[in-house]
């Protein structure tokens, strides 16, 4: 079964790019809404929500319960470390610029938890980190609050406590692995987030995360295999950057091209199975590195073969209907109505007209079966309806498709 992607640490998706390649790979993707929030999607996240492909769900409260327990054990033992580090009182020695401070930017919650708006209430201090209160388990924010690590107040789509964004930071994705973790689902995001290559919050882990323990080169933020290796396969083929492409395009992808989209989705996870042996690796540097090589050789080279047999397959439609022009043209006619049913009555050019009519149908048909049998032919798809033009796109405008 293939799991749904589950978006953190947001609401609302920031980067419409990010998104239309997220929905180009991912069978449907969850994030958490709290009830009664108001959405402000793009008009992209809008026309995906509504095809449902994006899955709203409430916050379980259980998973909360569960992400509690280590920060309440981290809050009892080292609570007048962090109180010096991450105390409301101390803001002003937080060292953090207003523009660092927001998630958007690589930090915690922007202001109102989600976007500054102008009704948002006055209080809202910009170096602070935001969470919706139905996220955090009551015991964990009544601790908080004591400590002098939060404050609750009311904002926009209910209740939200401020804090410092390095705590809301590691608490989300501490929150979001603990769902993932209960509801088959991948955790993703849009954001680079520190941390967010440790698996397993622990105890220890957040006091790692938390009070400096943690080594510099495992703090540094790297995507999941899977993800890295299926987005830089769709990078051998369409653009970095699908602002530009309409979602209703996306969408039309998704629904034609569904048997490829499995194929491909198989081989990505055979391909990380592979990987097993890098995950180890601790430079980032060549960490992607190794993960670039790799799909060099791995999807290019099955790209060019799959290129290779799709220009074969034109030419021999090409080359059938140049034979049909060339034949002897009253023995053809008979035979090709015979076989077919037409009324032999037909004259010779409209069964030469059929057969070059017909070419196209055949072509595309065989087209189609020669993707589904390799395993990048959803990249092979994807870069005829995204890409740029290439010698089979030049020659299928021969034909009206």
């Amino acid at each position: 079964m293939d799991r749904f992607a589950l978006y953190y640490p947001h609401i609302h998706v920031r980067d419409d790019s990010w998104l239309k390649y997220t929905a180009l790979y991912w069978p449907k993707m969850a994030r958490i809404r709290p009830p009664g929030y108001p959405l402000q999607d793009s008009p992209a996240a809008r026309e995906l929500h509504a095809a449902r492909w994006l899955l709203d769900f409430e916050p379980p409260s259980r998973a909360a319960d569960e992400v509690a327990e280590p920060f309440l054990e981290l809050l009892h033992e080292h609570g007048a470390a962090l109180r010096y580090r991450f105390g409301l009182n101390r803001i002003e020695t937080w060292g953090l610029p207003i523009a660092d401070a927001c998630f958007g930017s690589g930090g915690g919650f922007s202001a109102g938890g989600e976007e500054s708006t102008e009704d948002s209430p006055t209080w809202l201090n910009q170096r602070f980190g935001y969470i919706h209160a139905d996220r955090i388990s009551g015991d964990l924010l009544d601790s908080a609050v004591d400590q002098g690590l939060a404050l609750v107040r009311p904002g926009r789509g209910g209740i939200w406590v401020a804090m410092h964004p390095q705590l809301a930071t590691v608490y989300m994705l501490a929150l979001a692995e603990q769902i993932a973790t209960e509801n088959c689902l991948h955790p993703i995001t849009d954001q680079t987030l520190p941390h967010a290559a440790m698996s397993g919050w622990t105890f220890e882990r957040l006091a790692a995360a938390l009070l400096g323990n943690l080594p510099a080169e495992a703090s540094a933020a790297r995507p999941a295999p899977e993800e890295a290796f299926a987005f830089l396969a769709f990078a051998t083929v369409i653009p970095a950057d699908l602002r530009n492409v309409p979602i209703e395009k996306i969408l039309e992808i998704r629904a034609e091209f569904g048997p490829e989209l499995d194929g491909f989705r198989e081989f990505v996870a055979d391909q990380v199975q592979q990987l097993g042996a890098i995950e180890d690796v601790r430079d980032a540097g060549l960490y992607q590195e190794y993960l670039h090589t790799e799909v060099d050789r791995e999807v290019r080279t099955r790209l060019n073969d799959l290129d290779d047999r799709m220009r074969g397959a034109g030419l021999e439609t090409a080359r059938a209907v140049a034979n049909v022009r060339s034949v002897a043209l009253p023995p053809l006619a008979a035979i090709a109505a015979n076989a077919v049913g037409i009324n032999p009555a037909l004259t010779v050019p409209a069964v030469v007209a059929g057969c070059i009519v017909g070419a196209p149908l055949q072509w595309r048909r065989k087209r189609r079966e020669i993707a589904q049998e390799s395993p990048v032919g959803y990249l092979f798809q994807l870069k005829r309806a995204l890409g740029p033009d290439t010698l089979v796109d030049k020659l299928r405008r021969t034909w009206p498709l």
